[in-house]
């Protein structure tokens, strides 16, 4: 239909059924629009096989719309069988409108052939899992509130496209009281469009809709804001079946919803019914008019309130506003005094919100009483949110210090209107609100000498030395205080001429401004009582509520004679009598303090002339001695330098030196024969070795250290070693390094103060460490414990070696071993290196035994593992190059006891290192020892390895008299150089 120059206004059609069928074929008929929504009521036929269709509906000037007669046919059952076969059509009869139909009538539809047959898809409807599910009360105001959810759910013949849902607000409420309306599916929101009459609200999907499997489902809810409509109802149905447009994807025809169970109209609980009108019954919500909910507001605790000053703080409360914007036309507030004060003594009190701005008042209290009402009758206007207000009011000086106010508010009393309903609200709650009570405080002041800084030395020479600090103290005080001098005290068994340039600072931080410069810089000339610090200006500021703290710094001539005491302390009788403080006044009220002024006189902290700091040097025990690997880079040891509390000094340099110089030690094991000096990650300097005295050196810092005043620096030495091969390095040197404390001086060690510093004169040795060509390193990995049991791994562990080229072999390991019960026995122990026997079976334990003979001179504690030299073993002495292997301690046979038996075992380190000796001709080796001499020495040689620096790695028996053998003192893995942890076993046999 298209119309002409003018809209035209279409009321209805009428169709009429032709073709070779029956009415009964049909169950209603129904006209569509554009996109597929029904347009007014479905209707049957009537004798006549006709039905007018349709609702009012406008084409516009120069538009076209088109509309669509469509059929129903109503559930197969055995009602409908009988029709499969008959061609139907339906036919437009009329156009109902006012305007002039040009045009063909009647205009014949397209034949369409019934089919009984066919199985089309299906879909059922339930209420929401977001859907109210009863009445409900909602504030205007209230946003994204969820009136209504219905979830659909396809059949099993066909997937099911969902093209689009209206909803009917049938409750009282107009469209002006909602905005926002979006109908959501699966949390996304689509628009809604209005229908003219303001009751539907209909959602497309675009196309082809919104997909539901077989057997799926889809929640789609209508959500909004409700604007306004006080004491109205809003109620979303769902009209009819035919408002939730959905087709199924195979056959592309339209599916009705199925009926529900629902009957009664008016039960207002969400479900789906029996018959249309309304097809889905959601539930009703009622909307309230605003609410007004007090309460106080802890943003105004309870203070200190000044005398005579404008402004103080009363009282405060929240006012929390929803629904609906409200003003407040009149508000009573309740002040109460203390016994001997006057309402009358309250003035210019407002209301005022949290911007500053004064939404209510002034106005003074009247009467004689302590105890009365104001009313502000200014129209307060609070949006919706909460609004915090304060009460504000100016206090004469008819009050004293101590004396008290209080303010409360009946929140029911206030005169309330709702901006948006024009309804009178009534706030919450009805009991007295009383805020915080406060407390009238004149201007006051405490003053005191601080307990820091704490005594110590002052360094002769020192400039702007803090001797002491000044607590100006006004959390009592009812308003600011200004203060132009301060009276203090100063005293020595010195020479007072030895401080000079004496200034007062605002705080402690070193970049504190001075307030007291020019000529109120004091110079003293005499130990006395009476030295009064007058302030640069107007003075200084205390403000109420806190403290501000002050700093005396003084020169300290370079000529000081040592060991004599300096104080800086306070006075009140240099001010006035009695404590009085005159030079205080309030800031505001410009009233003197007088008596309101306190003092804690004091001298002070003692601070005595010293010539100059110290420092100390010794060594960090927490480096130990290690076995190092050569072509690495090694911490030597840790130094650990300390200043006296005296003064921060700046470190110069560090003398070094070599030691077990008449063994092995030598700077030829050092990378260009020098070591390097380290603060924590961060490179200080070098030390180069060689020369006139190739085993001294001193130190060159490329970076400032400082060592603060009494406190501690820790200073690495580490050395890049060299490299061994079979003809370069001494294999197991001993490479320590010494602090040479006796080379003190600019040549050697010092630093620098107030003038140069030596540091400790005695030397001190690092722990150092032996250097191999390679070097294993242990861990445990098995776990804490558990049940043991013949043939079980009970103690695992892993050795890595981390040189690529070279192979590491191990002779023998030892673990301690402790046990426990009652006639029990372990057969036998025996290692196992990836899987492999590493020695023959040691000799049985008895729990209830002190066995001394466990075979191959073993004591009681310790358990030794002596690899065989056999072809079949030798694999599991070895780790190869670049490659880690797991061992397994392993008990292979247990007799079990009759009570619980227990054993605890561990991996046993060694405590002191191998010597070194003489191989042939004289020459060094180092640690020099035949397998069979450590062997003897078994106590102190729990782990023997070699590290192959000069022979091949073989692990044949020819070889194992060869000197490359050593043991296992300063292995990395082993904490502390003790044992591993250890690690406990049961079993329960009764």
């Amino acid at each position: 239909m298209t119309a002409g120059s003018s809209d035209v206004s279409v009321t209805s059609l009428l169709v009429e059924r032709t073709g070779l069928g029956a009415d009964a074929a049909i169950e209603s008929v129904m006209l569509l629009d554009e996109a597929g929504q029904q347009l007014g009521l479905k209707k049957t036929l009537n004798s006549d096989h006709q039905a007018t269709i349709g609702e009012a509906f406008t084409v516009k000037a120069g538009q076209t719309r088109i509309v669509t007669v469509a059929a129903n046919r109503a559930a197969k059952d055995t009602s409908t069988s009988g029709y499969s076969g008959q061609s139907l059509s339906f036919t437009v009869k009329t156009i109902n409108t006012s305007a002039t139909v040009s045009g063909t009538l009647p205009i014949v539809g397209t034949s369409q052939t019934v089919n009984e047959s066919l199985t089309i898809g299906s879909a059922t409807m339930a209420r929401g899992t977001l859907d109210p599910g009863s009445s409900v009360t909602k504030e205007v105001g209230s946003t994204a509130y969820t009136f209504a959810a219905a979830k659909l759910t396809a059949g099993s013949a066909e997937r099911v496209y969902l093209k689009s849902i209206r909803w009917n607000q049938v409750g009282s409420a107009g469209a002006s009281d909602l905005a926002n309306l979006k109908t959501v599916v699966d949390g996304t929101s689509y628009d809604t469009a209005l229908s003219a009459d303001g009751k539907y609200y209909t959602t497309v999907f675009a196309d082809p809709g919104l997909l539901m499997e077989k057997g799926g489902s889809k929640e789609a809810s209508i959500k909004g804001d409700v604007a306004g409509g006080s004491l109205r109802t809003v109620n979303f149905d769902i009209a009819k079946r035919t408002d939730i447009y959905m087709v199924g994807e195979t056959y592309g025809y339209g599916i009705l919803t199925a009926y529900g169970t629902g009957t009664a109209t008016t039960a207002d609980d969400s479900e789906v019914m029996t018959v249309d009108d309304p097809f889905y019954d959601g539930s009703k919500v009622t909307v309230s008019a605003g609410t007004v909910t007090a309460s106080t507001w802890t943003g105004v605790p309870a203070a200190n309130v000044a005398i005579n000053l404008a402004d103080q703080i009363l009282g405060g409360w929240s006012v929390d506003v929803k629904g609906e914007a409200v003003s407040v036309s009149s508000l009573k507030v309740i002040l109460q005094v203390s016994t001997g004060e006057d309402l009358a003594d309250l003035t210019n009190i407002s209301l005022v919100d949290a911007t500053g701005k004064k939404v209510a008042g002034p106005m003074d209290a009247s009467g004689t009483a302590t105890y009365g009402t104001i009313t502000f009758t200014d129209t307060i206007t609070f949006p919706i949110g909460v609004t915090n207000l304060t009460l504000k009011g100016k206090l004469s000086t008819d009050f004293e210090s101590n004396d008290t106010v209080r303010a409360s508010t009946t929140p029911s009393t206030w005169t309330i209107t709702g901006q948006t309903t024009g309804n009178t609200i009534t706030a919450t709650p009805s009991s007295a609100l009383t805020a915080a009570q406060m407390t009238v405080k004149g201007a006051s002041l405490n003053v005191s000498v601080s307990s820091q800084p704490t005594a110590r030395n002052v360094i002769v020479g020192t400039t702007k030395y803090e001797f002491a600090r000044y607590i100006l103290d006004g959390t009592s005080s009812g308003e600011d205080v200004r203060i132009t001098s301060l009276p203090l005290s100063i005293g020595t068994d010195g020479t007072i001429a030895n401080i000079t340039n004496c200034q007062l600072y605002d705080g402690t931080a070193a970049g504190a401004t001075s307030l007291t410069t020019g000529s109120n810089v004091k110079n003293p000339t005499a130990v006395s009582s009476s030295t009064s610090m007058v302030f640069d200006g107007t003075g200084i500021t205390v403000s109420k509520g806190t403290t501000k703290t002050l700093s005396m710094r003084c020169d300290m001539a370079a000529n000081a004679t040592a060991s004599k005491a300096f104080f800086w302390g306070i006075d009140d009788q240099v001010d006035g009598a009695n404590g009085s403080f005159a030079a205080s006044t309030g800031l505001t009220s410009g009233q003197s303090l007088g008596t309101s002024a306190t003092f804690t006189d004091g001298n002070g902290q003692y601070m005595t002339t010293s010539a100059g700091g110290t420092y100390t040097v010794t060594t960090d025990s927490s480096t130990l001695y290690t076995a190092y690997r050569a072509g690495t880079t090694a911490t030597l040891g840790t130094l650990k330098f300390t200043a006296s509390t005296d003064e921060t000094l700046t470190l110069k340099q560090i003398a070094l030196a070599l030691g077990n110089t008449s063994a092995s030690s030598s700077q030829a094991d050092l990378v260009n024969e020098q070591v390097t000096l380290w603060n924590g990650n961060a490179q200080i300097g070098t030390a180069q070795f060689g020369g006139a005295s190739p085993r001294n050196a001193t130190s060159t810092l490329s970076s400032t250290v400082t060592i603060p005043a009494g406190e501690t620096i820790n200073i690495a030495v580490k050395g890049a070693l060299t490299s061994h091969t079979a003809v370069q390095g001494t294999p197991g040197a001993f490479l320590q390094v010494v602090y040479d404390g006796d080379n003190n001086g600019l040549n050697g060690n010092y630093a620098m103060g107030a003038s140069t510093v030596d540091g400790t004169s005695s030397d001190q040795t690092l722990a150092g460490g032996r250097i191999y060509r390679n070097v294993p390193s242990f861990a445990v990995t098995s776990a804490s414990g558990g049940t043991f049991s013949s043939n079980a791994d009970l103690y695992t562990f892993r050795i890595t070696n981390p040189d690529a080229s070279r192979d590491i072999v191990l002779k023998k390991l030892s673990f301690s071993i402790a046990t426990s019960g009652t006639a029990a026995k372990f057969a036998s122990f025996i290692l196992y290196g990836a899987g492999i026997a590493a020695n023959s079976a040691v000799d049985a334990r008895d729990l209830t035994t002190a066995d001394t003979a466990l075979g191959q001179a073993n004591t009681f504690d310790t358990v030794e593992i002596r690899f065989d030299a056999t072809a079949s073993t030798t694999e599991a002495s070895k780790i190869a190059a670049g490659s880690s292997k797991d061992y397994a301690l392993r008990v292979t046979s247990y007799t079990a006891g009759t009570v619980t038996d227990s054993i605890d075992l561990a991996l046993l380190a060694d405590t002191s290192a191998t010597s070194c000796g003489t191989a042939t001709a004289g020459t060094l080796m180092c640690p020099a020892f035949r397998i069979d001499a450590l062997l003897t020495a078994s106590t102190s040689n729990n782990i023997i390895w070699s590290p192959f620096s000069t022979t091949t790695p073989v692990v044949t028996p020819a070889t194992e008299n060869n000197l490359d053998w050593t043991n296992g003192y300063g292995l990395p893995g082993f904490t502390s150089n003790a044992n591993f942890p250890l690690q406990s076993w049961s079993k329960k046999n009764n």
